[in-house]
């Protein structure tokens, strides 16, 4: 069974810890040492340093890549440890229960929390029966051994803590992560949309008055220094209106779109009539209700080939609705998709719980509704686009 995983290993600041554990092992290496350059040699002299070599080596091996993520390291380094100890402790008789340290290390910093606790309390226990001293079990436990198993235990359940604290750190890294991620994400989409939406009728408007100037300097008309002129201030306007979408300032008012579009419903030759009976849109509604009619405007001069829209503006009992119908193409036949504009607007509404339709008019011709506020329900969605 594996433990939760640590993400990019030990946190920088954690390297320290790892390195005294590493250094906690070597008196035992030191131990060995003096056995070997004290000649001459007993058997059991060279067995126990042989032991103690071995515990060092398993010790060093394990926490030269501290808190794995697999348990079975673990168990594996802490039985080695648990036989080599026995060994040392009961057959060669080597009196240093603070041996049992190093295991209760391991079991500490890579078992699951319940087996971690039962595998250092053991460890504790098998330190406190070490000790050289007559009595029973519950006799040494008691006496000056208490000291060396309280040490142990404390430490084991030391590591237990350290172990949680990197894995509960590595999750806060990894959530802070995925949240520095959706706020670029939702940044970008955000850009995206006011950007399509900014733009869309701009650069239409820009394209016919473009044309229209084309064919007036054609036939030499002097009208076409100002359809000029109109190009070159729609052109600045776009680069403020993006400056404004890059910074996060843009935010429409409703008065000022309907004269706009009304201005580029008549540039395009379409005749728009107004039914605006509001005398004041909720703020919290505004800005949405600006931005779709913005892309409803857009639509129509763009896609529509319309000769006449009409736009209806109304408010009441807490909602605010907005309708937009044109007598021109309507949808494309069978089309199901609904293109970009549709799409960032659909998400501005249902952000608002509010419900947006899309489809044909009643006559011939295109139809968007939105609704916001305490009439808005149901919230179908957009299914339907030129």
């Amino acid at each position: 069974m594996s433990l939760p995983t640590i993400r990019g290993g030990t946190p920088q600041r954690m390297i320290w810890l790892a390195t005294v554990v590493r250094l906690a092992i070597a008196p035992v290496f030191v131990g060995a040492l003096f056995l070997l350059v004290e000649p001459p040699w007993s058997v059991r002299e060279l067995a126990t340093a042989v032991g103690l070599v071995l515990l060092g080596a398993i010790h060093m091996l394990y926490w030269w890549r501290p808190w794995p993520s697999q348990q079975r390291s673990a168990v594996a380094a802490a039985a080695a440890m648990v036989l080599t100890n026995f060994v040392l402790l009961h057959l060669l008789g080597l009196t240093q229960p603070l041996l049992w340290l190093y295991p209760a290390l391991i079991v500490g910093a890579g078992l699951r929390a319940p087996a971690a606790a039962v595998g250092v309390g053991l460890t504790a226990l098998a330190a406190g029966g070490s000790t050289d001293l007559e009595g029973t079990l519950v006799v040494r436990m008691l006496g000056p051994s208490h000291s060396i198993s309280l040490s142990i235990a404390l430490a084991g359940l030391g590591m237990i803590g350290v172990r949680q604290l990197i894995a509960l750190n590595a999750d806060l890294h990894a959530t802070r992560t995925e949240l520095a991620d959706l706020a670029v994400a939702g940044e970008r989409e955000r850009l995206a949309r006011e950007l399509h939406d900014l733009l869309g009728r701009t650069l239409s408007l820009i394209a016919v008055k473009a044309e229209l100037a084309s064919r007036l300097s054609a036939k030499g008309d002097p009208s076409t220094t100002a359809e000029l002129g109109d190009v070159q201030r729609l052109a600045r306007q776009a680069v403020r209106d993006v400056r404004e979408a890059i910074a996060g300032d843009h935010a429409p008012s409703v008065d000022a779109e309907i004269a706009a579009a009304e201005a580029a419903l008549r540039t395009a030759g379409v005749k728009v009539s107004v039914d605006n009976t509001v005398a004041s849109i909720d703020p919290a509604h505004e800005t949405t209700i600006a931005w779709a009619l913005r892309e409803a405007v857009t639509n129509v001069v763009k896609h529509s080939g319309a000769r006449t829209c009409r736009i209806s503006l109304g408010a009441a009992d807490g909602s605010t609705t907005l309708d937009v119908v044109d007598d021109g193409r309507g949808p494309i036949a069978g089309g199901t998709g609904t293109g970009t504009g549709l799409n960032g607007l659909a998400a501005r509404i249902h952000a608002l719980g509010g419900a947006i339709e899309v489809g044909a008019s009643e006559g011939r011709g295109f139809r968007l509704q939105v609704r916001l506020g305490v009439a808005a329900t149901p919230r179908p969605s957009v299914e339907i686009a030129r």
